[in-house]
């Protein structure tokens, strides 16, 4: 598991909603993450001081049964989707930690309102990650219509 901080909240292509932007501690990995408009909002808040009201409810009830949230752990199931859990420990003698899955974006508010690490899997790291050096879809227009006007037009086939 590798730790990530979260960087910022970007949308994606017209219409299709935010993401939140996080990058490995100390390296080059890079995933975003689906997250609803309210989850951006909390999110992109330079400090946490809109924080939802489920938050402190869940960290006061794990609190009263005798547990701790650890971290948030992202990963990705046998079929590639991205999936989440909150790394929680228990008061016993055994000091167990266990984990409860958990939708990304709660997850992600929840870590940054409770300042709790989340780590992200090497798997997800290679699968779903982020290339930075990727051309985006507006650069490589902007590539073909200079390709386009710079073209020398060819004598039209004659019959």
């Amino acid at each position: 598991m590798r730790p990530m901080h979260l960087v910022g909240i970007r949308s994606t292509a017209a219409s299709t909603g935010l993401v939140a932007i996080l990058v490995e501690a100390g390296g080059p990995g890079m995933i975003a993450v689906p997250v609803t408009a309210r989850e951006g909002l909390v999110l992109s808040e330079p400090v946490p001081s809109t924080r939802p009201g489920w938050v402190s409810l869940l960290a006061r009830s794990v609190q009263m049964l005798g547990g701790s949230l650890l971290q948030i752990r992202l990963g990705v199931d046998a079929d590639a989707r991205l999936v989440c859990g909150l790394a929680i420990a228990g008061r016993n003698e055994r000091g167990e930690v266990g984990e409860v899955p958990c939708a990304p974006g709660d997850a992600l508010v929840l870590a940054s309102a409770l300042d709790r690490p989340v780590l992200a899997s090497e798997t997800l790291l290679r699968l779903r990650g982020v290339d930075l050096g990727e051309q985006t879809t507006h650069e490589r227009m902007a590539r073909w219509r200079r390709s386009l006007a710079t073209a020398v037009p060819e004598d039209p086939p004659t019959r």
